[in-house]
């Protein structure tokens, strides 16, 4: 499938939106996934959460070892 700039600009968005609230997240800060993700489809939910959580898992990984 190919996709447009449109399509491949909201992606990059999406991604680094995923990025910010998964570093939020890693350094204590409150996010609310389920108010982040309220607008969405469920297939951009699917996508969105999944990127989350491996931002999410990444930061919490490189929190652990600053704190060392």
């Amino acid at each position: 499938m190919l996709m447009n700039q449109q399509n491949i600009n909201a992606l990059k968005n999406f991604d680094f939106l995923a990025r910010s609230f998964a570093r939020m997240h890693a350094l204590g800060q409150p996010v609310n996934i389920d108010a982040v993700t309220g607008n969405m489809s469920e297939a951009q939910q699917a996508w969105f959460r999944e990127r989350y959580d491996h931002y999410r898992k990444q930061a919490e990984r490189a929190r652990v070892v600053e704190l060392r």
